[in-house]
C-alpha cells in the first residue's frame, strides 16, 4: 500500500505545525530528510521517543522534533512519522513537498483514521466518534462522542452480533435433525430474540436524546413587540447582543447566539416582534420570525405579566402546537402579578433566567436516560437498530408460523443491520462516505 503524506494541523502561522507520514517507506523516507546527534541514521529511532534535531528539504534546513511509531502499534496500524515543525504556510508546504519527492503520496480526507478501520485498529463506529469529537460544540457532545471513539458501542453491538450469531448456528444446525432439534432450538431462538429485541429498544430509546445532544436544542424566541425579547436573549448569553430599545420594531431580523446550559447546546433565535405592519422590511421579518419559530425545537413565546394573551397571540401559539413544544414565559415578572401557568422571569433583573434554562433542557433530555452510559448520538445508528429490531420482530413471528429457513432470513438481516455500525458488514460506499466527512490529516 503507498506511503501517504499531508499536513495534520490547521493550515497558517502557528507555534507547531505537523507533517504526518504513514506506509512502509514512512521511516525510510525521513531518514532521507531528518538527522539528529543521536542517531547514525533516524532508521535506527526507538518508537515512541521524540527527537530533536534538523530536517533539510534542500531550500533549507529547520531544527525539528520527529517521532516515529512503529507497526502495528500507531494509530493506523503502518509505520508512522510524525515532524513536528515552525508553523510557518512556506516552511511546513516545503516540508510536505519534501516528503512527496521521496516518495509518498498525498492522502485523502480522513484516510489515517481510513486506514486504521481497514487494518482493525478501531471500528467504524469509532471513526464516527471521533469526527464527532472533532465537531462537537459542547461538554455533552464531547462526552459521548468520545464513548463512541473509544469502542463502547461497538462492543456491546459485537455482543449483540455474537448472540445473534450462535442463535443463527443453532437453528441451522436444526436443519439437519429436524425431529430431534428443530423445536428446541426455535424455543432457544424465541428466548434470545426477546432478549436482544429487549437490550436494542433500550439503546434506540438513547437515540431522541442523543440527537439533542449532539446536534443541541434550536430554541425560538418569540412574542409580540416590546415584551423582552431581545432583552431575554441578553440575559441567556450574559452581554449585550441584540439593540433593545423602547420602541417596537427594533429587531427587524431573526438574530442567533448559542449557549451551553448543563453540557448541552442551546441555539437561541432571537425573532422580530409578531405584529401587523405597514412597514415592508418588518412584515418580512415578521413572517422570517414565523418560520423560524417552526422550524425549531422549543418555543419560548414571551408576554408581559399582568396582560392577559389577546386573541392574536392565542392563534398564534396555536399555530405552533404540533409542530414544536411551546413554553410561556412571563417577563416583567417584578413590574406586576401573575397567576398564570408559565415561567416567570424578569429579563432586564436576570431574575428567573437560570430556571428557564434548566427547563429548556429538561424538556428534551429524559432524566430516565443514562447520559453516562451509551447513548445514539448517530442518526445512521439509530437506522441501523430500528432496522434490526424489526427483523428481529419478524423471525419472532416466524418461529411459530413458517419454516425455518424463513425465521434465519431475518436474523441474518438482523445481523446484517447491526455490522454497519461497528463496519464489519458495511458496505465501501458508506465507509468512504464517512471517512469524506473527515479533515485533512486525520
Amino acid at each position: 500500500m503507498k506511503t501517504i503524506a499531508t499536513i495534520s494541523t490547521p493550515i497558517g502561522r502557528g507555534a507547531i505545525a505537523i507533517v504526518r507520514m504513514s506506509g512502509d517507506k514512512a521511516l525510510e523516507i525521513a531518514s532521507s530528510v531528518f538527522s539528529c546527534s543521536k542517531l547514525n541514521s533516524f532508521k535506527d529511532a526507538m518508537p515512541n521517543y521524540m527527537y530533536y534535531g534538523s530536517i533539510d528539504v534542500g531550500a533549507f534546513k529547520d531544527n525539528i522534533l520527529a517521532v516515529y511509531f512503529k507497526a502495528p502499534h500507531s494509530y493506523t496500524g503502518e509505520d508512522i512519522v510524525e515532524f513536528q515543525c515552525h508553523g510557518g504556510v512556506r516552511l511546513i508546504d516545503e516540508v510536505l513537498k519534501a516528503c512527496l519527492k521521496k516518495g509518498c503520496e498525498i492522502a485523502d480526507k480522513g484516510e489515517f483514521t481510513k486506514r486504521a478501520f481497514l487494518n482493525g485498529k478501531i471500528a467504524l463506529s469509532d471513526a464516527e466518534g471521533i469526527i464527532d469529537m472533532i465537531n462537537s460544540e459542547s461538554v455533552a457532545s464531547l462526552n459521548a462522542s468520545y464513548r463512541l471513539s473509544t469502542g463502547d458501542i461497538a462492543e456491546q453491538i459485537n455482543k449483540l452480533q455474537n448472540t445473534l450469531l450462535n442463535c443463527v448456528s443453532e437453528l441451522e444446525a436444526s436443519l439437519d435433525y429436524p425431529e430431534e432439534m428443530e423445536e428446541e432450538a426455535k424455543s432457544n431462538a424465541g428466548k434470545t430474540t426477546d432478549n436482544l429485541i429487549d437490550e436494542l429498544e433500550k439503546l434506540n430509546s438513547t437515540a431522541k436524546v442523543g440527537g439533542y445532544i449532539r446536534q443541541g436544542i434550536n430554541v425560538a424566541i418569540v412574542g409580540q413587540a416590546n415584551v423582552g425579547k431581545s432583552s431575554l436573549l441578553n440575559a441567556f448569553v450574559g452581554k449585550d447582543r441584540a439593540i433593545v430599545t423602547n420602541i417596537a420594531g427594533t429587531t427587524r431580523d431573526s438574530l442567533e447566539e448559542y449557549v451551553e446550559v448543563e453540557g448541552v447546546m442551546l441555539k437561541l433565535i432571537d425573532t422580530a416582534g409578531i405584529r401587523d405592519t405597514s412597514d415592508i422590511v418588518e412584515a418580512m421579518g415578521v413572517e422570517r420570525s414565523i418560520q423560524a419559530a417552526k422550524g425549531s425545537d422549543i418555543v419560548l413565546f414571551v408576554t408581559e405579566a399582568g396582560r392577559q394573551l389577546n386573541q392574536y397571540e392565542e392563534d398564534l401559539i396555536n399555530s405552533f402546537d404540533g409542530n414544536n413544544k411551546v413554553l410561556l414565559v412571563i417577563n416583567k415578572c417584578d413590574t406586576a402579578k401573575d397567576n398564570r401557568k408559565g415561567i416567570k422571569i424578569s429579563a432586564k433583573n436576570n431574575v428567573g433566567i437560570e430556571e428557564l434554562k434548566r427547563e429548556i433542557v429538561n424538556t428534551f433530555i429524559d432524566s430516565s436516560v443514562d447520559t453516562n452510559g451509551n447513548i445514539i448520538t448517530n442518526e445512521r445508528h439509530a437506522q441501523a437498530i430500528r432496522q434490526a429490531i424489526s427483523s428481529l420482530k419478524n423471525a419472532k413471528v416466524s418461529y411459530a408460523t413458517l419454516p425455518t429457513e424463513c425465521s434465519l432470513i431475518d436474523l441474518r438481516d438482523a445481523y446484517f443491520a447491526l455490522g454497519a455500525i461497528t463496519g464489519n458488514t458495511a458496505s465501501e460506499d458508506i465507509i468512504d462516505t464517512i471517512f469524506s466527512k473527515f479533515c485533512l490529516g486525520k
